[in-house]
């Protein structure tokens, strides 16, 4: 079954000779060139983005550069370390029924740590196969250690710029992690901590989130204000509440943030999307001690910030690059009666299991907003290192025609080895002194 957000291939071929019989401007491009689509020839991208995009493309709002990559090629983003260790994991692993959490077949239990793709191999026609998918996602987010960066939240309308936040965002994951397993006193899959550096009103503002690795919890969410001086625990469904009213979520990191288990996850259908990415090849690392990388990275500049640039102002026109990539169409949709969202329509790389694009419904079973989250990678010079990151969020609302770019950093660190006491209340509430 396919997913409503794309056509038959048959109908695309039939639009395309009809076109062209009428010396419309739609030209057939060259499967192993690059091509920008344009108003001009969205016909062939019909088969390609989900039915929102593609309609901003048809009314010119949206020019892509597409890029053809080798299917073995991308895949080498990944180490050879990573996916050796995603063939050795056939067969140890499948999922509690109750909840879709990983389970280690030798123990009964959730294992203490993993690495590489939990699922190598997975079958369509399996019940739980989304399940599994979202599991290899998962693996994939936690391969790259601990990262940081610091980037701008900016609300976009027609008219350009309403809104601009600043802040950085330092995370690190203990399971999943290329660079082997770490101590791990509190039971966590990962920890998050986030501050405010702009605008002066909301300036050290700060978060710390850590996911408890178990089947049940909850994520434990803090947040710290400066005037009053005070730690609150929030509940875990605020990540779907727009931050600063902005239209992006906490949730929109890599296009899904929350716990697997979270979600009721359905295979929807297959398909092939252009994927948006910084670039087809991986980035440097640059290694300043044995435990601490920078990577320095290409701007994604808007259509806003650019004088004279086409499209709708949230357009990124520079750097950004649209590969086609196989998927699956999935849905997810959580019980939690705080959680904003309704039914999730997700489009999942099927080798990466990277989340390229989704399309978000209200809990009445309205659409209203979609994502589109590009990635970058990065290498070291031995290889054995891969991290992907990801790199920028386009949210947009398509009931108030309303987006934000989030993300769009010009640099980022890798860490192996954080503080013992960094991700804590006490730093939390120092983080403004």
């Amino acid at each position: 079954m396919r997913s409503p957000a794309f056509q038959p291939r048959w109908i695309l071929s039939l639009t395309i000779a009809a076109a062209l019989l009428c010396a419309a401007p739609v030209v057939a491009q060259d499967d192993q060139k690059p091509w920008t689509l344009d108003s001009n020839n969205w016909q062939l991208a019909q088969d390609l983005l989900p039915e929102v995009a593609l309609n901003r493309v048809k009314a010119g709002e949206y020019i892509y550069d597409v890029v053809p990559v080798d299917p073995d090629k991308f895949k080498q983003l990944y180490s050879d370390k990573f996916w050796t260790a995603s063939a050795a994991n056939e067969g140890k692993y499948d999922l509690d029924p109750e909840t879709c959490g990983l389970r280690d077949k030798s123990t009964g239990q959730m294992p203490e740590f993993y690495f590489g793709y939990p699922f190598p191999n997975i079958d369509p026609k399996d019940p739980m196969a989304a399940c599994k998918m979202a599991w290899n996602f998962e693996a994939a987010n936690q391969m790259g250690n601990g990262q940081g960066a610091t980037f701008t939240l900016n609300g976009i309308d027609s008219s350009g710029e309403f809104k601009r936040i600043k802040t950085w965002l330092h995370l690190n994951s203990y399971l999943g992690r290329s660079a082997g397993p770490i101590d791990n006193p509190e039971n966590l899959r990962s920890v998050a901590m986030s501050n405010v550096l702009e605008p002066q009103d909301i300036d050290g503002v700060g978060g710390l989130t850590k996911r408890i690795n178990d089947w049940t919890s909850q994520d434990k969410a803090w947040f710290f204000v400066p005037s009053t001086r005070r730690v609150r625990r929030v509940n875990a469904a605020t990540r779907s509440d727009p931050v600063a009213g902005l239209d992006i979520f906490a949730d929109d990191l890599n296009c899904y943030g929350g716990k697997v288990e979270y979600y009721s996850w359905k295979l929807a259908g297959e398909g092939t999307v252009l994927a948006p990415v910084l670039s087809p090849e991986p980035l440097k690392q640059k290694w300043i001690n044995d435990h601490r990388a920078e990577v320095e990275i290409p701007y994604f500049k808007g259509a806003y910030e650019t004088p004279g640039a086409k499209g709708a102002p949230w357009l990124v026109v520079e750097n950004l690059k649209m590969v086609p990539r196989p998927v699956w169409i999935l849905e997810g949709q959580s019980e939690d009666p705080y959680y904003n969202f309704g039914k999730v329509i997700m489009y999942m790389d099927k080798d990466m299991y990277r989340i390229w694009w989704k399309l978000v419904h209200n809990r009445a079973g309205e659409y209203f907003y979609n994502a589109m989250c590009a990635y970058h990678w990065s290498n070291n010079d031995k290889g054995d290192l891969s991290v992907v990151t990801p790199n920028m969020v386009v949210g947009v609302n398509d009931k108030t025609n309303r987006a934000c770019l989030a993300g769009r950093y010009s640099s980022q660190f890798i860490e192996l080895d954080y503080e013992d006491d960094y991700f804590t209340l006490y730093r939390l509430s120092r983080m403004s002194d």
